[in-house]
């Protein structure tokens, strides 16, 4: 779980260059990656055996679409971020609210919400 010096992040792309830049990107700030899924099924074996701190994921992944990921890590109240070459209006609404970026991304941006994302999901557990 939270770890705060070195929190995990999940990595859901089906680009495989794409998740190659993403991770590198993430390991080179400090963060330590799960993954990288390029499918739904592998994401889901992945959270059935670990819990990341956030997770970035594309909203389509191939041909299938990311949806039971997003309703998996919604009831797992794990954070994410959408990293997705589709216009945010393509995400259903009840995500809408969720951190998005669209491809391409700039470094700086990606680092920044993670950080962002990151925080707020601290500051919800201490909430509670």
């Amino acid at each position: 779980m939270m770890d705060e010096l070195h929190p995990c992040i999940l990595v859901v792309e089906d680009e495989a260059l794409l998740a190659m830049d993403v991770e590198m990107v993430l390991r080179n700030a400090g963060f330590r990656v799960a993954g990288p899924a390029g499918t739904c099924a592998r994401a889901m074996d992945i959270l059935r055996e670990d819990t990341p701190d956030l997770t970035i994921l594309d909203f389509n992944l191939g041909t299938e679409l990311a949806l039971s990921i997003f309703n998996c890590l919604e009831e797992r109240g794990i954070p994410f971020i959408i990293l997705s070459g589709h216009s945010q209006r393509m995400i259903p609404p009840q995500y809408q609210d969720r951190p998005f970026l669209q491809k391409p991304y700039q470094i700086p941006t990606l680092l920044r919400m993670v950080d962002q994302t990151l925080e707020e999901a601290r500051s919800r557990q201490v909430a509670h």
